[in-house]
């Protein structure tokens, strides 16, 4: 009988000996950041426009809607950096046939709340523009975003996005062909309202 307990608790000391001690997971601040995509519809409301229309002038920079596209990488912290493509398409006023204004943007934002289904964010963007006719470069030119909104989740992988924001950007100065009026000779700044609507794919 007392040779099988001192077997019994041999076998025991050799299997906890052979076990791992336990190791917590490591804090969500270490995780690795995650890659996002986004798609997003514009629509669009300048609301200064005197650099590319003169007064006395038609304008070329009307409202319209546009499209674009943001990859990011999103961290554990609730900051996301990434780079974004779009492009708006506006009313021409007659002088151009579609006034194109493509833009390259760098993107930061803050999310919060990222542990329900409803997270807001806000972000702002730098970026470099090609202010056009009918996607022909008439003037070349800088950027500025700032913006606001939320994402809801439809899946954990899938989420709705709805947002808000402002641009204000200055371009070279050019002739518009039609009508042979000189438009952002000097230094001046423009500006849009945009509202955005889109859907985010985290894999």
């Amino acid at each position: 009988m007392v040779f099988s307990l001192c077997l019994i608790g041999a076998s025991v000391g050799r299997a906890q000996g052979q076990s791992e001690p336990f190791e917590p997971p490591p804090p969500p601040e270490e995780h690795a950041p995650v890659i996002a995509g986004e798609v997003h519809l514009d629509v669009v409301f300048p609301f200064a426009d005197r650099p590319l229309c003169p007064p006395g002038d038609a304008c070329v920079f009307g409202g319209g809607g546009g499209i674009g596209g943001l990859i990011e990488w999103r961290y554990p912290t609730g900051w996301a950096i990434g780079a974004g493509y779009d492009v708006w398409l506006l009313d021409g006023n007659g002088v151009h046939e579609l006034s194109t204004l493509q833009a390259l943007r760098f993107v930061a934002r803050r999310f919060f709340l990222r542990e329900r289904q409803l997270h807001p964010f806000v972000g702002a963007a730098i970026g470099g523009l090609l202010f056009g006719d009918a996607f022909r470069r008439n003037a070349g030119g800088g950027l500025v975003d700032v913006f606001a909104g939320f994402e809801l989740e439809i899946v954990p992988t899938l989420a709705f996005v709805v947002g808000i924001g402002v641009r204000l950007f200055a371009t070279s100065g050019f002739t518009s062909r039609s009508d042979e009026v000189e438009r952002a000779q000097k230094f001046g700044v423009d500006g849009a309202a945009m509202l955005q609507v889109g859907l985010a794919l985290t894999p």
